[in-house]
């Protein structure tokens, strides 16, 4: 237990030291090609917060946690593409950000990011994997930034994938 504290008193130090940025993001996926090709019609909405740590000038790096919710009219196609009963799927992420300015007020931001995929939120037995990038424009406004943008998004459920393209927007907050 005197270790976990030790631990736990280290790692609050190191973040009230650093630049921690909170990042909330949403966006909506048209998949553009799916394995099986029925759930190619279907679309996906994906939410989240990433906690990112900047490591040098512009370059941010962490983690966080995100949901995917498939959007469809048949829940059973959804449901035999995840390979669970569920339309939902928790996504615990890793993520690396890269922001290019522009002017004092804005920027483009390069956000890569990838991880586990959990299927019916605590389902272990069917786990995939999702990896992404994305371009933002963000305008700034003292230690908020908003940001839009689209990326690529590929994901895998076992023999089952597909590949969507996230049009959403970025919210960070620096601390």
């Amino acid at each position: 237990m005197r270790r976990l504290a030790v631990l736990f008193a280290i790692l609050v130090s190191v973040i009230a030291l650093a630049q921690v940025n909170v990042d909330v993001f949403g966006s909506y996926n048209f998949i553009l090609n799916a394995t099986p090709t029925t759930v190619s019609t279907a679309t996906y909405l994906s939410f989240g917060a990433l906690v990112t740590y900047e490591v040098s000038q512009g370059v941010e790096i962490g983690g966080g946690v995100g949901l995917a919710w498939f959007l469809s009219n048949a829940t059973s196609t959804i449901a035999g593409f995840l390979g669970v009963n569920t339309v939902y799927a928790l996504d615990l992420l890793v993520a690396a950000k890269y922001n290019l300015p522009i002017s004092d007020f804005s920027s483009l931001t390069i956000k890569g990011y990838g991880g586990l995929s959990i299927p019916g939120l605590m389902n272990f037995t069917s786990l995939g994997y999702v990896v992404g990038i994305g371009l933002l424009y963000t305008f700034d406004v003292g230690d908020f930034a908003l940001g839009a943008g689209a990326g690529i998004e590929m994901r895998t459920y076992g023999s089952n994938n597909c590949t969507a393209v996230p049009v959403g927007v970025n919210l960070s907050i620096k601390f």
